[in-house]
């Protein structure tokens, strides 16, 4: 029996040989094996998230093309923009792709395509419902066969994206060991970090921590919670091993964000002995407070920048219209005496209505393009800026556009998972945005990128606390700081510090406000924006750019820029000590505006985020 299995599984061999030989075009040289939607297998909503396939070269020969991943409705039909990526995988090799698309709430439909051999192939995939929330994940060497703890995943590292915008899906990772990293998956590790990261380290198989190299200094901190920018990294006495599920899953929940603030009266959570049933309960207020996704903010900027049309004009002029051709005309043919002189009037009236119309749609728009737009430039401490940028572009003139970004690891996306868009979008350094615009009609563009323009640093004067707060501010700003400058806050505990600039410095007027007040404010619900607000709009329509400044979005701004979450604002939030935050709204310079296309009429703001750390001046 065993011998004619084996004789049989030996036929179909040669018989597949065979087939590939004599007939290679019914055989498909790329197939792709494996996929994982975001960090756990499962995307996070309202994010950019890395999916990545797994991909092999079955044939003799190398591959190399573009391989696209796009969503697709359940008719069939391609719907958002489509990702591309071009790669080389050697004959017989595998190889690991990232794709980076902007996931909403709901599973759908997605597929892998590429050209071989002039022939198109197609995969398709069904992506998992996103989850709300971002994830927790567990670092491991590849092919590891560490302990697997049950609701969190575990990551492969060499899969760890180059990209710092491919990350922001990411709440926290758990690490028992050091990193196999290239110098750009490091950096990007350290800025998640420093973003709001937060990293909990445990102690490896020989019950030692993790010795990180000079490169990982916030990680080798002997204290613990160690603060860098938004981010904490806790460090563990203790294995993995030796932590029951429950022990661990109390000890991650408690070490938040929240918990790097708590009073110093409190008892050390960095040891499962400090663990017990009776947790501190965190003072929260439930509060309905609603997170402004980026197709929102994009919405509202397109409301603004795409042509506005005088319509209740066009109406108006339509009526008028119907009143000639029908009573009109029919009076003309009645009262003349010739049948050439009925055509000759229909005609002129014709022609000279043709002409009105098309004078009064040429004129009734915006007769320049133009582009509204709202960028974070996080300040990193390696002399980086972390951009996230969104913007409008209204084009009067139609046509194939190359939108581009200044600066490197560029990610893109039209954050429109519900509508079909005509174009392509590629990401990492040489990223842009190809995509077809109809004449006078706007584009959404999700920017997630780095630069080293438009850098600035202050250094603290003086700065003086009482038992209420702050009590006086001075920061001495450099040559390179913004000019056309809307707001100026500094974050110190819990408050906002209203700052002037006077000459060169920054001085503290005496008006404050509370962090949570503005954080639990999303302008987008309060203003009545999109409604109209007559009964008939077309007749008196509003002017948004009267009613609407885009300043407003300032509370969505910040939460973006200190990544909070809604839990985290309940918690009432505060910011490490010894160091504070400083908030700069001002107009958007022309370096951080899309390079291409030339667009002469630009109008946005951005909100700098600047970590200061205090030497001493405190009293």
């Amino acid at each position: 029996m065993k011998m004619k299995t084996r004789n049989f599984k030996l036929k179909w061999v040669i018989y597949f040989s065979v087939v590939s030989f004599v007939f290679p075009q019914f055989v498909e040289a790329i197939e792709i094996h494996d996929i994982r939607w975001g960090f756990n297998n499962r995307p996070v909503a309202y994010k950019i998230n890395p999916v990545t396939l797994l991909v092999e070269n079955t044939s003799p020969t190398p591959f190399e093309g573009d391989i696209k991943f796009q969503q697709v409705s359940f008719r069939g039909q391609r719907i958002g923009i489509t990702l591309s990526a071009t790669t080389y995988i050697a004959p017989f090799e595998k190889k690991s792709l990232q794709f980076y698309p902007y996931i909403a709430e709901s599973a759908n439909n997605w597929e892998a395509s590429w050209e071989d051999k002039n022939n198109q192939h197609v995969q398709s995939f069904l992506s998992p419902r996103p989850t709300t929330n971002d994830v927790l994940i567990q670092l491991v060497q590849p092919d590891s066969l560490d302990r697997i703890i049950p609701g969190i995943k575990q990551y492969p590292e060499d899969l760890f994206p180059p990209l710092l915008g491919a990350v922001d899906s990411l709440d926290g990772v758990i690490l028992d060991h050091v990193p196999r990293w290239e110098k750009s998956r490091r950096t990007t590790f350290l800025q998640w970090i420093f973003s709001g990261g937060i990293v909990h380290i445990f102690e490896n198989s020989n019950g030692d921590l993790p010795l990180f190299p000079e490169s990982y200094s916030p990680l080798n901190e002997i204290a613990t919670p160690v603060f860098y920018g938004n981010g904490a990294v806790y460090r563990y006495q203790t294995k993995l091993s030796d932590l029951s599920n429950s022990d661990l899953k109390r000890l991650i929940d408690r070490n938040t964000r929240v918990s790097q603030n708590r009073p110093t009266s409190e008892k050390d959570t960095s040891s499962p002995q400090s663990l017990k049933s009776t947790d501190i309960k965190f003072s929260e207020t439930v509060t309905h407070f609603s997170m402004a996704s980026d197709e929102e903010i994009l919405a509202t900027l397109t409301e603004i920048s795409k042509p506005k049309q005088i319509w209740y004009f066009i109406f108006l002029l339509s009526f008028f219209y119907l009143i000639v051709a029908g009573p009109g005309y029919y009076l003309v043919m009645k009262f003349s005496k010739k049948h050439s002189t009925y055509y000759g009037v229909y005609l002129v009236g014709t022609i000279l209505f043709c002409l009105i119309f098309l004078v009064i749609g040429h004129h009734s728009t915006n007769r320049t393009s133009q582009i509204h737009s709202l960028v974070i430039a996080n300040i990193m401490p390696d002399n980086e800026i972390d951009l996230t940028s969104w913007a409008s572009l209204g084009m009067v003139l139609g046509g194939d556009f190359d939108i581009a970004y200044s600066g490197d690891t560029h990610i893109y996306s039209a954050c429109q998972p519900y509508s079909k868009v005509n174009g392509i979008v590629t990401c990492g350094t040489e990223g842009q945005m190809q995509v077809d615009i109809p004449p006078n009609s706007s584009c959404t563009v999700f920017h997630r990128g780095k630069t080293t323009e438009t850098i600035f640093n202050v250094k603290v004067s003086s700065f003086l606390t009482n038992e209420t707060g702050v009590e006086h501010i001075s920061l001495e700003t450099d040559d390179k700081f913004p000019r056309e400058v809307e707001q100026i806050y500094f974050l110190f505990g819990a408050k906002l510090y209203e700052l002037k600039k006077e000459n060169e410095r920054l001085e503290f007027q005496g008006s404050s406000k509370n962090l949570f007040t503005v954080l639990n404010t999303n302008p987008l619900m309060e203003i009545n924006f999109f409604t109209p607000n007559r009964l008939l709009p077309f007749i008196n329509p509003r002017n948004p750019k009267k009613d609407f400044a885009l300043k407003k979005l300032f509370p969505i701004l910040l939460q973006r820029a200190m990544r909070l979450s809604a839990k985290d604002i309940n918690r009432r939030y505060r910011y490490p000590e010894n160091r504070g935050k400083l908030f700069v709204l001002s107009k958007i310079p022309d370096n951080l505006f899309p390079k291409t296309p030339d667009i002469s009429r630009k109008n946005g703001l951005v909100l700098y985020s600047l970590e200061v750390l205090f030497t001493g001046q405190t009293d």
